[in-house]
């Protein structure tokens, strides 16, 4: 039952939600008494004390500490309303005997507080953003960049300790088989509202049933990695949907009770393991069609920089530099710049956004490798790196405006993603949107008159403009949009899309009217329009890939 840790900012959207996920971790759902769950309000955490607080609600208490009044406040509506209502109805029957007793959840602003107040036994370097202790009813949540984080993690992690604790017995004492992971975190996966699930994770499932190598029940089991997630959703979500949801609570109790054996699932649903995979896999390319029949774009050209797989947040400097961020150092991010073949590691820090300002000459980056996420500023030339001291906390953007004299910055003050402006010196100049719903991906229009950003409505990921003085919403189809970027000629253009499969499109600036400009197969997962073509990144085969692409030519 490994917990993936969340990716970068998925166009800060897709990029906020790959953020943490795109790359295996330990187990979110900890199994082992480590005693831990005692020492978390004793060992202080440097270098403040942290004064602990409790909110107590129906079904949850939730210990918190100063400046997390807000997020508690959210997080016990999130909790109440709309978690446990959602889960807890489909297995009341596991509460018949053993009762149900209050889950404890306990919120860190940082991962730096987290580790230090040894409140589990997973490190800093090996835990995700929420863990669920299993044998101990307890939940631990690290703060979230956004609120549709905060949301489906604490749903995601809640269903692990509904569905999995009342069987606490059986796991200690060896009378049952466990819960195999597709089990698990297929059900948490369900649970889910739908739009807090991470949409890079049904991109890599909609790759693999184009390449017809959907995973067995054993390797899905593993749980190590995006694609295994996904298709462990998409399969509990097939026996829901094939033999109703009901059947959710007969399965994992007899899976738990008799074992996962072919009898169990004979005696369920007239099929055995494998029939069920096959009846699965066999739906999966009718979900999956759109974009199927085109023409692959990744097997007739390279990638550009084929040693630094796995690139993310591709940005243009103004002498046609490209920066970009990448894992394949084997961590979480490291920022690159590459001039023509010449490519260097810009900073020893682990970086999660950045932007270049204008001139070329700096650039700034958002990094949590000190615990706090926190914004430098980097001098290109000296290699010089100074912190700033911003008047916002808990920063998880940063847009540089094209006259260069301040910045947008994505922070989380209350729960959720909101936009402020800033100087350059991190004084707080304004407060561009702040509403109860996630603002994110920043863009500047060329002539730093207007602002393209991304707010969730009705489901769906939509841009909204901002001219300095009013924000007025551009997109309104049934589809998400995310990533907006401008050409240097002032032109708009997204990625849209939905179900895996997500393409660039050029918006029309007063309609909202989108045109895609994606003929090929694969998924754009971001783009960068240049004077002449496109930057491409694709996901091609478990990678993220950088292309060169230019709409209408002839391969």
């Amino acid at each position: 039952m490994k917990k993936h840790r969340r990716c970068h900012l998925f166009f800060i959207s897709f990029l906020l939600f790959s953020f943490v996920l795109a790359f295996p971790v330990q187990s979110a759902v900890e199994l082992s008494k480590t005693g831990a769950e005692y020492r978390f309000g004793q060992v202080k955490a440097l270098p403040r004390p942290l004064r602990w607080r409790k909110l107590v609600t129906p079904h949850f208490e939730i210990f918190f500490y100063q400046g997390l009044e807000e997020l508690a406040e959210r997080s016990a509506r999130i909790l109440e309303e709309d978690a446990f209502e959602r889960v807890y109805p489909d297995f009341r029957n596991l509460f018949t005997l053993n009762p149900y007793r209050k889950i404890r959840v306990i919120l860190f602003a940082s991962r730096k507080e987290y580790r230090n107040s040894q409140a589990s036994g997973l490190s800093l370097e090996t835990t995700s953003e929420g863990v669920a202790h299993t044998l101990v009813n307890r939940l631990v949540v690290i703060g979230q960049p956004t609120y549709r984080d905060l949301r489906g993690v604490l749903t995601h992690e809640v269903t692990h300790l509904i569905t999995i604790h009342p069987f606490k017995d059986h796991l200690l004492y060896g009378s049952g088989s466990g819960v195999p992971g597709w089990i698990a975190e297929g059900l948490a996966e369900y649970y889910m509202p739908a739009e807090t699930r991470y949409p890079i994770r049904e991109v890599a499932l909609r790759d693999v049933v184009l390449r017809d190598k959907v995973d067995s029940l054993s390797e899905i089991s593993t749980v190590s990695g995006n694609l295994h997630y996904a298709e462990a959703w998409s399969l509990v979500d097939y026996i829901a949907r094939k033999y109703g949801r009901e059947q959710l609570f007969a399965m994992l109790e007899a899976v738990v009770k008799e074992g996962h054996r072919d009898q169990t699932f004979q005696k369920l649903f007239g099929r055995t393991r494998l029939e069920l995979w096959k009846d699965w896999r066999e739906e999966l390319p009718q979900i999956y069609q759109a974009g199927a029949e085109a023409p692959p774009y990744t097997e007739e050209t390279e990638p550009l920089f084929p040693d630094y797989r796995d690139q993310s947040m591709v940005k243009i400097g103004p002498g046609g530099e490209v920066f970009f961020l990448s894992n394949c150092n084997g961590r979480l991010y490291d920022l690159f710049q590459a001039d023509g073949d010449q490519v260097q590691n810009l900073t020893d820090r682990s970086v999660f956004a950045y932007d270049v300002a204008p001139d070329g000459r700096q650039l700034v980056f958002l990094s949590d490798d000190e615990g706090d996420r926190r914004l430098y500023r980097l001098d290109l030339v000296s290699g010089v790196e100074t912190a700033l001291e911003l008047e916002v906390t808990n920063p998880i953007g940063v847009a540089w405006s094209p006259e260069g004299d301040r910045l947008v910055v994505v922070a989380n003050i209350k729960g959720d993603a909101d936009l402020f402006l800033i100087d350059l010196e991190g004084r707080l100049l304004e407060v561009i949107a702040d509403s109860e719903a996630d603002e994110t991906d920043p863009a500047w229009s060329p002539d730093g008159q207007q602002l393209a950003f991304v707010s969730p409505r009705e489901l769906y990921d939509q841009l909204y403009l901002w001219d300095g003085k009013k924000i007025r919403m551009l997109t309104r189809t049934a589809e998400h949009h995310r990533n907006p970027v401008w050409s240097p000629t002032g032109d708009l253009y997204c990625i849209t899309g939905q179900r895996g499969y997500y393409r660039m499109a050029a918006v029309d600036l007063e309609y909202g009217i989108t045109t895609h400009l994606w003929p090929y197969q694969e998924t754009v997962l971001e783009f960068v329009p240049t004077t002449e073509d496109f930057l491409v990144t694709l996901y091609n085969d478990r990678r993220f890939e950088l292309y060169r692409y230019q709409p209408g030519e002839d391969k």
